[in-house]
């Protein structure tokens, strides 16, 4: 039998490049897919496929920005280049799947595979769907939803549940949790809008030297490493590797974190109490809707970053003091990647 030729678009920030990577090393135990990766060079989608031996291809794209800036006035004219090189990859290599995730460079690769007749699938991790996705919704074959919606018929809109990376559960013999004699608290925020909660939470954290504290700064905050890293209970990480995060993630009780899907659904995972802290610029307020689902159905927290957060969080921390994992959460973790590949035959 022929392998089918999957076309994985997605560029932007890792939260969403993930669930690519998780579609990717799940997909790819069996003979009958090859894959390839649209997106922007010098982004992280490169960085990620490069690593994973994954063909990879920028396109020219046009971010539209809903403000002034001076890029509007000339970056559509990348359109028409953005439309060709879509066409000639899909015939030079044949695809037969578009996968797209979310962000403008798939809406050009959608908008050929509607025309050719190939299979189009998208997946929307947000409880709220940005432009992109709601343009590659209305040309899709099937789109899949982490979160439960009145769109969801189980024919054209299925929920799936988020899409998890299997490599987080890579040492799964060994993994277990420990009731923490000492608590343990995880930190982790995306490059984005980030140094007002790390400055935050520095105001804080000599208050609490009965807790060890994981920071993980990512790319734009690693000047910050040298305030955590005169602490002895605070470990710091510039960045980190899925492979490496189910270690951190297993021994975590708490995390205080933004609002990212993906990111809530691994603390979920892990069992991890969230206390969340939405990034007010969200596009469509998607931060908060996630946030609030994830209150209503697992009692997480949510802080605004804009009202005394260094006293809010102290105030929780203090709050749960006592709190340790009690298990792991991993029962259905394999779930929604079944559900996909299903779907996809």
């Amino acid at each position: 039998m022929s392998k089918k030729i999957i076309a994985l678009t997605w560029g932007g920030t890792g939260w969403h490049v993930f669930p690519l990577l998780s579609l990717y090393n799940y997909l790819s135990e069996t003979a009958n897919y090859e894959f390839l990766w649209f997106g922007e060079k010098w982004w992280i989608e490169e960085e990620i496929a490069n690593k994973y031996d994954i063909k990879f291809h920028d396109i020219s794209a046009w971010k539209l920005r809903r403000y002034f800036d001076i890029k509007n006035f000339y970056e559509p004219l990348k359109n028409l280049t953005w439309i060709v090189e879509s066409l000639f990859y899909i015939k030079k290599y044949n695809i037969d799947i578009v996968f797209s995730k979310w962000w403008y460079v798939s809406i050009p690769m959608a908008i050929w595979a509607k025309i050719m007749w190939k299979k189009l699938y998208i997946h929307e991790s947000d409880t709220v769907s940005w432009i992109s996705n709601r343009l590659v919704w209305k040309m899709a074959t099937k789109t899949f939803y982490s979160f439960e919606n009145d769109k969801i018929d189980n024919l054209k809109n299925v929920f799936s549940g988020q899409i998890l990376n299997p490599e987080l559960l890579d040492s799964l013999d060994n993994l277990k949790y420990n009731e923490n004699h000492k608590q343990k608290v995880l930190i982790t925020w995306w490059s984005q809008w980030s140094k007002n909660i790390f400055e935050n939470v520095l105001k804080i954290i000599e208050e609490f030297s009965f807790i060890d504290f994981t920071v993980i700064l990512w790319n734009k905050n690693i000047n910050f490493r040298e305030k955590f890293d005169k602490y002895t209970n605070i470990k710091v990480y510039d960045n980190i590797t899925q492979k490496e995060f189910w270690k951190v993630l297993s021994k975590t009780d708490i995390a205080i974190t933004r609002a990212w899907a993906t990111s809530l659904w691994e603390q979920n995972v892990f069992w991890i109490h969230s206390i969340i802290v939405p990034l007010t610029q969200s596009a469509w307020d998607h931060q908060n809707q996630n946030a609030i689902y994830f209150n209503e159905k697992f009692e997480s927290d949510i802080l605004n970053e804009n009202e005394e957060l260094d006293l809010r969080l102290k105030e929780k921390l203090i709050m749960y003091k006592d709190l340790r994992k009690n298990w792991l959460n991993i029962k259905n973790f394999f779930e929604p990647l079944k559900i996909i590949d299903a779907n996809m035959k």
